[in-house]
């Protein structure tokens, strides 16, 4: 069993998306997607099979750490974001292996807690979400995200019981069309930007598609954008580490391959 977990976690890997400073083009900064040499785009089961118990998660959570420990060492003046769910802060083990991340590489490194909901729970709380783990991870120095807001668990409720702890919020645009009118979506963005301008927040809109989309959130002050609008250099300087099972990634200029 411990053959097959090894080998199938040495089949991640990183690309990154841009997240656009439109105001400051000299941050950058990329969110980590995890992807697999096996299947293309977001590899869901295999990610589901390495979240289901704690042991497997460990084994998969240390190789993701090493992963972003190089990538942060090896581009020190690139900004990050990586994706964790709401089962795997459940775990004990995660906040032990998340110390293996410098306390100075960490600054540089926001955790966006993504909207899916916890399966199984460790410990004791009343809330629908875990905000002692917030607290956990604030406390070990990084940066939080609640990601996808208003989707799956990170609802407005559990926005208001970990706000305290939160340096960002993300919300798709892709998401906000398919409920609402042109008008209502102005109105959901200045209510976010009023959230977030009084908890010292950033707001990130993602799922920008067209050129006119970034304009139009410009012109309401949204400078943090992400989305397929923006295309990156899909291959570092450098592509000595991408094998040729990663070339579907190396061809997309939509990504990074870290």
């Amino acid at each position: 069993m411990n053959t097959i977990i090894t080998d199938a976690i040495k089949n991640f890997y990183f690309v990154g998306q841009p997240i656009r400073h439109l105001k400051n083009e000299q941050i950058i900064e990329f969110e980590l997607l995890l992807r697999n040499n096996i299947v293309s785009g977001f590899p869901k089961d295999e990610y589901a099979w390495m979240t289901k118990s704690e042991t497997i998660h460990a084994k998969f959570l240390k190789h993701i750490v090493q992963e972003v420990n190089r990538i942060l060492v090896d581009n020190p003046e690139i900004h990050f974001s990586l994706n964790l769910d709401q089962q795997e802060i459940e775990y004990e083990t995660t906040f032990e292996i998340m110390k293996n991340i410098s306390q100075e590489n960490r600054s540089r490194l926001i955790l966006e807690i993504t909207e899916i909901p916890t399966l199984r729970r460790y410990g004791q709380y009343g809330e629908t979400i875990n905000v002692l783990a917030f607290k956990r991870l604030k406390k070990l120095g990084y940066r939080l995200a609640l990601d996808d807001l208003t989707t799956g668990n990170n609802s407005l409720g559990n926005l208001e019981i970990t706000i305290q702890y939160l340096d960002r919020l993300k919300i798709s645009y892709r998401h906000l069309e398919k409920m609402m009118t042109p008008d209502e979506i102005v109105l959901q963005i200045h209510l976010l930007q009023s959230i977030v301008g009084r908890h010292d927040m950033d707001l990130v809109v993602e799922g920008v598609e067209t050129e006119s989309v970034s304009d139009n959130l410009q012109t309401l002050g949204v400078s943090l954008q992400q989305g397929f609008l923006f295309k990156t250099n899909a291959c570092p300087t450098d592509c000595k580490k991408h094998v040729e099972r990663n070339k579907r990634d190396q061809n997309d200029d939509h990504f990074r391959i870290f």
